[in-house]
């Protein structure tokens, strides 16, 4: 019986000392699932404006490339000075 009073008390005081230790990693976790979604967002925003940054770099250099065509110079035509 004493063991078991023994026994119950140490299980109690472990309870009692680990509830704020859990309660604190608890809160550390919830806030850097906090922050991982922010950047996961952050990340997912980026990737969209570098498809569009990419496609205007695409497209503008085919409109110079265009304009290079009908030009009708060719780079080894243009004069010395130039």
């Amino acid at each position: 019986m004493i063991l078991r009073e023994i026994m119950s008390k140490t299980v109690e005081n472990v309870d009692n000392s680990m509830s704020p230790r859990l309660a604190e990693t608890e809160t550390k976790i919830s806030y850097l699932m906090k922050d991982i979604d922010d950047l996961s967002e952050i990340v997912t925003k980026q990737g969209r404006e570098l498809e569009k940054l990419t496609k205007q770099v695409s497209f503008l250099m085919q409109k110079e490339n265009e304009r290079d065509d009908l030009s009708g110079i060719v780079l080894g035509d243009k004069p010395p000075h130039w």
